[in-house]
């Protein structure tokens, strides 16, 4: 015992840390001062026996939460009008009776447990039921009802007895969703999965620059909330939940919300913090233990799913000193980074999660927490670059940390982490400067849901210096999904072509197994996809897709490669044999309909038999186009130094009007751009930001299609919206994807003899630029 008491010490738990002593000095009166204290409820406050609504009170859905062998958390928030300006989601200051049911099956053919709950407005009408007396490892339905009101169902399941030897788990890692207009693709598909239960490791909103009242953060709450697809996983599985920085501030440190304020922005920011805690609980589906007090609240917690799994949750925002260094994504290494008296953590959450390691039976031992725990640096040169937000702002914590998982030797420690926008596998190594150094432990950080990451140059750019890095990805946005057993643990990177269409499909990016016993993780053979391209096709010609595959099996095996094509297309399948370690490019001819060109995205199949088949999403954006030979104009927007489409001819910022060619900008040029990464036509386009730009043309006599392409191969397109005369001709009607073009189809009438049209071309407000790939009049 004395070893460890030593640990303890080493992770100074003489310090007073900053909560402690932020709590002797009046601070949750700060909070208190301006009325967010959450009272306990007043039994004889007036309840409203029959509540009537003005709408439905339900359209925020249900949840559940924190499951144990006996209990679950269920959770719903009243709120008819859930977007109404006061916050208080169309509800009146009136205490309602909520009453919930547990059935074994989902039309309550037999009710097993009931009960009631007072939503009262000092929670913005939620209701948190802590349900107990269920049994283990059994999957329950259950339902609220408020006055002549039913609530969806929802799908919850407990967790095993403590002493049980289960065979397997499963379930999800999500993290950091940036609203995406309502849609989530990752949630759309992660509700097929079957999952036990979700993590949600932070970042579930991102607030504004002028958040920083209990109604600013409750409406953003709803908003997210209001989502068919979150809703959908909230129903459907079980959540367990710890925040990271954007549920109150960008990188906010304990009493500090950014590492440069005054001291004397503490108490406001005291305010905000409490504020954004009532939002957050009042949203989540969090045992009363983790009720705020002000801008205090217990959120690290335990989990254990029988003999198999123990998970500990970590708080890294709230016990943390503040940040020290600059830069982004990484700046130099502060000294003061490794200080031994900075702590990420905090000595008391420290002293929690190293008896937890310590005392666990269990075969697999896991933090969940919110920032990558693995050492990065930045600089692919001799200088030393990280990211002082992560555990690498505060090394000595780690350090501490790997000291002791190395002398204790817990059984399969492993790592889950959000945050970073992005996919990693990590090896957690003694010394990470020495690659030869032993692996305590494996991280998995898991992409986001939404959110995108711009600083994905950065990191690739630094990934020869980082041998403990085995897998990253920043291309795509998803899921984790990992399965545990006795043997072994996998992690699948499950990814999205598009973080707000619906209708994309979840595919396995790659996949990882750590073998009981032996840290680190080790890459799954199968087929990868290693690339999938297809260049612009002249409309009515057979043009290849190419699908570059690569085999990491030590077996042959035959791989048939198809694309399913809309009705008027044409397409030809490819079969061929890859033997071990092998890589080949397979073309699959396609043809468009020769009378229009076409913007489609296709969706490749790779059928491997019984093999894996990872890569990522299989979708393709397929572009044909008219050939300029059998039109009347035909433009390729972009710069003069860039490839011009064959038969086209160069449209560039500076063509303004000019009778003799027949079209030309008018007043305000736009501005061209270069990708580089694609073929002539769909490498560069012309765009603008401005209200209206005109563009005129010369139409023949008679009725006249056009075609105006527009997207971007690298970035976001606002929606393009084309006028004449303020009557509107065309609109993309959506902001496009990155990598997606749509062909914009009106007609121009020249009348009789012919003449000159202005097209204005403009986008969305605040939506960003529009973009002209291609100009085509038939």
């Amino acid at each position: 015992m004395l070893g460890f008491e030593k640990w303890l010490k080493e992770f100074n738990l003489e310090k007073m840390n900053r909560r402690n002593f932020l709590k002797t000095t009046g601070k949750s009166a700060a909070a208190t001062a301006i009325g967010l204290s959450i009272p306990a409820i007043n039994k004889t406050e007036e309840i409203e026996a029959v509540p009537v609504f003005t709408g439905n009170p339900f359209t925020l859905g249900v949840a559940s939460g924190d499951p144990l062998p006996d209990s679950v958390v269920l959770w719903t928030r009243l709120a008819p009008n859930p977007l109404a300006e006061d916050g208080k989601g169309g509800m009146e200051n009136k205490y309602v009776s909520v009453q919930w049911e547990i059935s074994f099956d989902e039309a309550f053919n037999k009710i097993v447990l009931s009960g009631k709950e007072i939503a009262a407005p000092e929670l913005g009408h939620s209701v948190h039921a802590e349900v107990y007396g269920l049994k283990p490892g059994k999957e329950y339905y259950y339902r609220f009802k408020a006055g002549s009101e039913i609530s969806p169902v929802g799908r919850t399941k407990t967790a095993p007895a403590r002493d049980a030897d289960i065979k397997s788990i499963t379930f999800g890692i999500a993290s950091c969703q940036a609203w995406a207009g309502g849609r989530f693709a990752a949630y759309h598909n992660m509700v097929e999965e079957d999952l036990d239960f979700v993590f949600h490791l932070g970042d579930y909103i991102y607030e504004k620059g002028d958040t920083e009242t209990l109604t600013d953060y409750r409406l953003l709450h709803a908003q997210y909330k209001t989502s068919q697809d979150l809703q959908a996983a909230h129903a459907k599985f079980p959540f367990i939940v710890t925040f990271d920085d954007h549920e109150v501030d960008n990188d906010w440190s304990d009493d500090i919300s950014d590492p440069n304020y005054p001291e004397g922005e503490r108490e406001r920011f005291l305010a905000v913090r409490a504020a954004a805690f009532q939002a957050y609980y009042e949203h989540m589906p969090l045992r009363r233990r983790s009720k705020p007090n002000g801008p205090d609240m217990l959120l690290y917690r335990k989990f254990t799913f029988g003999s198999l799994i123990e998970f500990s949750i970590l708080d890294t925002r709230q016990y943390r000193d503040n940040q020290v260094g600059s830069g982004f994504p990484g700046g130099p290494l502060d000294p003061e980074a490794s200080n031994p008296n900075r702590t990420l953590v905090g000595s008391e959450q420290a002293e929690w999660l190293l008896k937890n390691l310590r005392d666990s039976r269990s075969r697999w031992n896991v933090i969940a927490q919110q920032t990558m725990m693995a050492q990065y640096d930045y600089d692919p040169g001799e200088g030393i670059s990280v990211n002082h937000d992560q555990w690498d702002g505060y090394s000595a914590d780690r350090d501490r940390l790997f000291s002791f998982i190395k002398k204790y030797e817990p059984s399969n420690p492993v790592v889950l982490s959000g945050d970073w926008h992005s996919s990693w596998v990590n090896d957690l190594k003694e010394d990470f400067n020495d690659s030869s150094s032993k692996t305590l432990a494996t991280e998995f950080v898991g992409t986001s849901i939404s959110s995108g990451c711009g600083w994905k140059n950065q990191i690739e750019a630094a990934l020869s210096v980082n041998q403990h890095v085995k897998f990253f990805d920043g291309d795509y946005r998803g899921y984790v999904k990992c399965h545990v057993t006795h043997k072994s643990w996998e992690s699948d990177y499950r990814v999205v072509s598009s973080p707000s269409n619906p209708d994309a499909v979840a595919v396995t990016l790659a996949s990882f197994t750590v073998k009981n016993g032996k840290a680190g993780a080790v890459r799954n053979g199968g087929v990868d996809i290693t690339r999938m391209a297809a260049d612009t096709m002249m409309a009515g010609q057979p043009s290849p897709v190419k699908v570059t595959l690569s085999n990491g099996t030590v077996k042959e095996v035959e791989v048939t490669v198809k694309i399913p094509v809309p009705t008027g297309w044409k397409s030809e399948s490819v079969t061929r044999v890859l033997g071990p370690s092998d890589e080949a490019v397979f073309e699959v001819m396609v043809t468009s309909p020769a009378e229009m060109p076409a913007a489609e995205r296709l969706r490749v199949e790779v059928d491997a038999g019984e093999t894996a088949v990872y890569g990522p999403p299989r979708d393709i954006q397929v572009v044909s186009a008219l050939s300029g030979e059998n039109v009347q104009l035909a433009l390729d927007g972009g710069s003069s130094s860039t490839p011009i489409f064959p038969t086209y001819e160069r449209l560039v910022p500076e063509d303004t009007w000019d009778a003799s060619i027949g079209y030309g900008w008018v007043g305000t040029a736009p501005f061209a751009r270069d990708r580089g990464n694609a073929d002539a036509l769909q490498r560069d386009l012309i765009a603008s930001r401005e209200e209206l730009t005109i563009f005129r043309v010369n139409v023949p006599a008679g009725i006249h299609k056009i075609y105006f392409l527009t997207g971007d191969s690298v970035y976001g397109s606002a929606n393009t919206i084309i006028r004449s005369d303020n009557k509107l001709l065309a609109e993309a009607g959506y902001a496009l994807d990155p990598g997606q073009f749509k062909w914009l189809r009106f007609e121009l009438d020249g009348g009789s003899t012919g003449k000159q049209i202005d097209l204005e071309i403009s986008s969305e407000l605040g939506d960003g630029a529009w973009r002209l790939v291609a100009f085509v009049m038939k």
